[in-house]
């Protein structure tokens, strides 16, 4: 009962806004937004997007525990309770202000402007069709993805995946409740986005519709040119970092670590749980290996900047599985499946000089097709398509992964 009350002041809230905002720029040259790119931050999507987007608005409702970027507008942290209830207020009157001046929305994540548990947004994106206004939808992992579909997936693959011990750390997962919210998200995202964005294998949804790649968006200043840490290994530095240990397999790692260790194997491993993203880039331009996630089939962030950041990267990663990935790869780091992630660090430890090569061999694909400026480049282009009538998905799901990657026809 209270949450509908909310609700419904809220949407209240949105038509005070966008006239709020209307009447603002009466008798004055309303400045234009290409698209709103918000309304959370996860893993610097939001700050990638928009980095490389002309004329967009970019907005993180929250403060990041990791990412300290800046974006047109954010919130400094609060108290948890009173960051909730500004949220509350303060979203719906960003939202319909917003309207009057941007040609497209783009959702990052699953969350809306408005409390949206009870509609999946249908009644915010309802509102941005009526203005004419596009809508892009970003799903970034849990956001659409359905726990009792890739329940499925990994009965029909016998391999364990992202949400295989989601239930365990996370209860609301496994319910009713969450199954019937996500295919609430995906019928309206179905119904009103223009474009989305998602892992379709990695990600499995309700999702009906064609969905573009999720590229990535690393820093190019991040990009180290130096090598010179592979001169010396006879200590090599191993990192692994993770913001979901159980279910990305930190536990995996622990044992392979402590299993080499009791062999004799001697070498640094750095674990980076719960610690700010600089903290992360500035190990990683010291390590030699990184070792991802391990349930996972797509690359993580971690592991774009550990390659960015001249790693060899192990992970589960596997673009015979997720087909959407960028072509190569499966070449530009170790594959490894969740059982094999012991005997594959020992290959690495026992013979070193495969660490160069494949450290060089992640550090070019990585620059080649998920670099800031590269991938702004692709995912601009595209929402550009969209705003002027051009795009047409029909003719984007036949076309080959490379050319959506942005290799040459």
């Amino acid at each position: 009962m209270i949450e509908r009350a909310v609700f419904v002041a809220q949407k209240v809230l949105v038509v005070v806004g966008y006239w709020a905002g209307k009447l603002t720029f009466v008798g004055r040259r309303r400045p234009q937004i290409s698209w709103v790119i918000g309304p959370r931050e996860i893993a610097g999507v939001v700050h990638g997007i928009a980095s490389r987007v002309p004329g967009s608005y970019s907005l993180a409702m929250a403060a990041h525990p990791f990412y300290s970027h800046d974006y047109d507008l954010s919130w400094t942290p609060t108290g948890r309770r009173r960051g909730a209830v500004r949220a509350l207020i303060c979203g719906p009157i960003i939202l319909g202000w917003l309207a009057n001046r941007a040609k497209g929305f783009v959702y990052v994540g699953g969350s809306g402007y408005l409390y949206d548990q009870l509609d999946g947004r249908s009644f915010e994106f309802a509102f941005l069709k009526r203005h004419g206004i596009k809508i892009a939808c970003y799903w970034c992992g849990s956001d659409i993805r359905s726990t009792r579909l890739m329940h499925e997936l990994e009965a029909e693959m016998r391999l364990p995946n992202i949400s295989t011990y989601i239930e365990y750390i996370h209860p609301s997962f496994g319910t009713t409740r969450h199954e019937q919210l996500q295919k609430n998200r995906a019928a309206v995202a179905d119904r009103y986005a223009d474009i989305m964005f998602s892992f379709p294998t990695a990600q499995r949804s309700y999702l009906t519709r064609w969905t573009e790649p999720a590229y990535y968006f690393v820093d190019d200043d991040d990009f180290s040119s130096d090598d010179s840490k592979f001169d010396d290994l006879s200590r090599i530095v191993v990192v692994h970092s993770s913001s979901s240990p159980v279910i990305k397999g930190t536990q995996l790692v622990r044992s392979a670590v402590a299993a080499l260790r009791a062999e004799g194997y001697d070498f640094e491993y750095v674990e980076l749980i719960g610690v700010t993203n600089s903290q992360v880039l500035t190990e990683l331009l010291r390590a030699h290996i990184a070792l991802n996630h391990f349930y996972g089939f797509t690359t993580g962030v971690f592991a774009l900047e550990a390659m960015a950041a001249r790693c060899a990267v192990v992970s589960s990663t596997d673009a015979l599985i997720e087909k959407t990935l960028p072509p190569g790869a499966n070449d530009a780091l170790m594959v490894t499946k969740h059982h094999e992630v012991y005997n594959h660090l020992k290959e690495l430890l026992d013979d070193p000089a495969r660490i160069r090569p494949l450290a060089q061999k992640g550090h070019d694909w990585a620059m080649r097709y998920t670099s800031e400026s590269r991938a702004g480049l692709l995912v601009g282009s595209v929402l550009d398509s969209v705003l002027d009538g051009t795009y047409d998905s029909a003719i984007r799901a036949t076309l080959p992964i490379g050319v959506l990657w942005g290799d040459e026809r």
